[in-house]
């Protein structure tokens, strides 16, 4: 092997991005089958979770918690609009129109939630429910200790260097 593919196999091994990346897009893929004969996808779950599990949020709010772009969550809560299963109200732009399901958002959110329990016993079943909850546990304080060194890095980018 060369230099630079004994790099590319450390940062494949060793890179938290990385991992969590290609964790994301194998989960993405599983949910998305579990949810493929309600019609959802895992995202659009994600997103009714989002809104049925708080009282009325924003798009900004919404995108905060979620930890994405306001933008980028717009374009999947308007398909949302379109297939009935949320409205808004209320005020203007992304910090005043409030979020909520509908009746038949709610329907599908009963259904999925059906959905999400056996894909989570399912995976639970394959890694262990101990190893399962380690993972969310590990997951979470990533997420914490990447927004905090973004944060405090006290550079242009956190990974700017002094010379």
């Amino acid at each position: 092997m060369t230099e630079a593919s004994d790099f590319y196999r450390r940062v494949e091994t060793e890179c938290p991005a990385f991992q969590a990346r290609v964790t994301a897009r194998a989960l993405t893929r599983y949910y998305n089958a579990c949810f493929r004969p309600l019609g959802i996808t895992a995202e659009q779950f994600s997103l009714l979770v989002g809104i049925g599990g708080s009282h009325e949020p924003t798009l900004a709010e919404l995108a905060a918690r979620a930890g994405v772009d306001a933008t980028t969550l717009s374009r999947g809560v308007k398909n949302l609009e379109r297939s009935n299963l949320v409205r808004n109200h209320g005020g203007r732009g992304r910090a005043g129109k409030r979020l909520v399901l509908t009746d038949e958002g709610r329907r599908l959110m009963d259904e999925s939630m059906a959905a999400w329990e056996r894909a989570r016993i399912r995976l639970a079943e394959a890694l262990g429910e101990e190893a399962l909850r380690v993972a969310g546990s590990v997951m979470s304080q990533l997420a914490v200790a990447a927004q905090a060194a973004t944060s405090t890095a006290g550079f242009a980018t956190p990974c700017d260097v002094a010379e």
